[in-house]
């Protein structure tokens, strides 16, 4: 991994910030001075904290900071949004942890066993195990991405162990993350629209109808604000579901239409499966 010296100084005077500025209460003025003139790179925790005073991604000042696993990890994180655990349990099986050298690669490990344990083996305590670990190992700062799915996991293993009280105070967590959270890449939005659906799904097996549509509702804006069909169809199978346990019939019935009209665009005909029973139901 390289620090990009000149692209941090260029990206800083983009924002008329002055060494000094940018440096403000993250680290010293002397840090910075060594990071543009000498590539010198500090701590992580130091580097996301300038990234996002700068309004940029690690991609944009680092050079070399992708990993011989990312293909790998891609391909378990689209079998986990596709909810297809048991495909996932495969792909990381698969995985050659002694290729597993930096702490980015941990932690999306941790991450991706967390949820195939709960998922697809039912293993709640092997799901915290990973979580827990998950969790101590990120960085913990209010815009940690690793820091609101590692809650999100938590709160549905404590779900599944039904205990609620510990599931309420992990989702509480993920949500105060989500207040602060600027994403910059593509799949750092998939995974924020992913958290928030979620949460959702927890909140109404919780019988919280108003958090669920809080939540579905805070990821439909910029699902929308992005053009994006991510997630979006069963996001309004969500909302319909709320609206129903509100019992606000017509709202649950609009939302449960244009869930199924979306459902014909994105060709998930699971969702039209089960939009066919629950319309039936608010009929």
């Amino acid at each position: 991994m390289r620090l990009l010296g000149d692209k941090v100084k260029q990206y800083r005077k983009q924002k008329n910030l002055s060494q000094q500025e940018l440096a403000s209460g993250i680290c010293t003025q002397a840090t910075v001075s060594l990071m543009e003139k000498r590539n010198k790179v500090p701590s992580i925790k130091i580097i996301l904290q300038i990234c996002r005073r700068l309004n940029v991604s690690l991609d944009d000042i680092l050079a070399g900071v992708g990993s011989s696993l990312d293909e790998q990890f891609d391909r378990i994180s689209l079998a986990v949004r596709a909810d297809d655990y048991d495909h996932a349990s495969q792909l990381i099986d698969q995985l050659d942890m002694g290729s597993v050298q930096n702490a980015f690669d941990r932690e999306r490990y941790h991450y991706y066993r967390g949820f195939v344990e709960l998922r697809a083996h039912h293993r709640s305590g092997e799901a915290i195990f990973h979580f827990n670990l998950l969790l101590h190992r990120s960085y913990r700062m209010p815009w940690d991405l690793y820091a609101i799915v590692g809650n999100v996991g938590m709160a549905a293993a404590y779900l599944d162990r039904n205990e609620y009280e510990k599931a309420h105070y992990y989702l509480r967590e993920a949500m105060t993350y989500l207040e602060n959270y600027e994403w910059h890449e593509k799949e750092e939005f998939c995974r924020l629209i992913w958290a928030r659906y979620q949460i959702a799904q927890l909140y109404l097996k919780l019988e919280q109808p108003q958090l669920v549509n809080e939540n579905a509702e805070a990821a439909l804006r910029v699902v929308k604000q992005q053009a994006s069909l991510y997630l979006i169809d069963v996001l309004y199978e969500l909302k319909g579901e709320a609206e129903t346990a509100l019992l606000a019939t017509p709202a649950a019935r609009r939302n449960f239409t244009i869930a199924k009209t979306l459902a014909l665009v994105t060709h998930n005909v699971a969702l039209q499966q089960r939009l066919a029973h629950q319309q039936a139901l608010v009929e």
